[in-house]
């Protein structure tokens, strides 16, 4: 657990994937409904972005 600065980036993905669904349920439809859900995406692909470098780093032993 030596990527400490990834740990602190996927909490603050989840917390921001977690507001854009917060933001799409209380939309209803139009822009703020699918800006939300895009930012769920991105904040769910960014997290496994994350845990595959973590993976690598670990991998490669540094």
């Amino acid at each position: 657990m030596t990527n400490v600065s990834n740990w602190v980036l996927g909490f603050c993905s989840v917390i921001m994937g977690l507001g854009g669904l917060f933001v799409a349920s209380h939309a209803g439809h139009g822009v703020g409904y699918y800006g939300g859900l895009a930012i769920f995406l991105f904040a769910v692909f960014f997290v496994f972005f994350l845990i595959r470098t973590s993976m690598d780093h670990e991998e490669r032993g540094h």
